[in-house]
């Protein structure tokens, strides 16, 4: 997810909390997953900041959550030093999403 109209869209999207992240989904409609990564300062300095999104990237490309074609937005919501195993709660909460079906109302 690269525009702001992607982003945008996330507003509707469910969301789950996970450990010291949350991630917000929803279905694409494109037949494939797409990331988006919103990682603010407050996360911690540029470093810590890049240092989780090349993680987070690889452990997205690892997985099997291509199959389920969904828009997936990550948001670190506690700060670097107070979240040790970020890439293992993203990794558990993808198997979480997936188990979940990514939303089979429809709206999601």
């Amino acid at each position: 997810m690269l525009s702001k109209a992607d982003f945008s869209a996330m507003r509707k999207g469910r969301r789950l909390n996970h450990g010291g992240l949350r991630l917000v989904y929803r279905k694409n409609g494109l037949g494939y997953s797409r990331l988006g990564l919103a990682v603010s300062r407050k996360y911690g300095n540029a470093v810590e900041r890049n240092l989780l999104k090349r993680q987070v990237r690889e452990v997205f490309r690892q997985s099997d959550c291509h199959t389920l074609a969904i828009d997936l937005l990550l948001i670190p919501i506690s700060k670097a030093e107070q979240l040790q195993n970020a890439v293992q709660e993203f990794s558990s909460a993808l198997s979480m999403i997936g188990s979940q079906g990514a939303g089979k109302k429809g709206h999601a």
